[in-house]
């Protein structure tokens, strides 16, 4: 297994990982990468990236925060905690992600990417990477 250390920058935000999986898994022979996000304000998406959808990641990043409005009333701020909203967001997500490998390579689409979801930042973040 590998651990993949991540710092996000903004509250909200998708940080592509396919080029760091990617270097985990083409260093290990197996079938499948299983991602895994030990985190419950954070998830993985896979979403189209590269030329032709540039503003993909900035998009589902907006959508998430008009879909769950920080600013609607959550019983869990009764027990104290100050960012409710952002377990709501993770719930839309993953908590893990399995990949096949083909030949050796991620078995992802020429526009496919792989983003870590964070949605209670800036803070520094692990993902966990395991080939099997």
């Amino acid at each position: 297994m590998a651990t993949l250390q991540l710092r996000s920058e903004r509250k909200t935000q998708l940080i592509d990982v396919t080029a760091a999986v990617r270097d985990v898994a083409e260093r290990s022979p197996g079938a499948a990468v299983v991602l895994f996000v030990p985190h419950t304000t954070a998830g993985l998406v896979t979403q189209a990236s590269g030329a032709g959808a540039t503003h993909v990641a900035a998009d589902v990043e907006s959508a998430f925060e008009r879909l769950v409005d920080e600013d609607a009333s959550y019983e869990h701020l009764d027990e104290g905690d100050r960012n409710p909203w952002s377990h709501i967001r993770a719930a839309l997500t993953s908590s893990s992600l399995t990949i096949p490998l083909v030949d050796g390579r991620l078995a992802l689409s020429d526009l496919q990417a792989i983003f870590f979801c964070e949605f209670d930042g800036p803070r520094d973040r692990t993902l966990l990477v395991t080939v099997v």
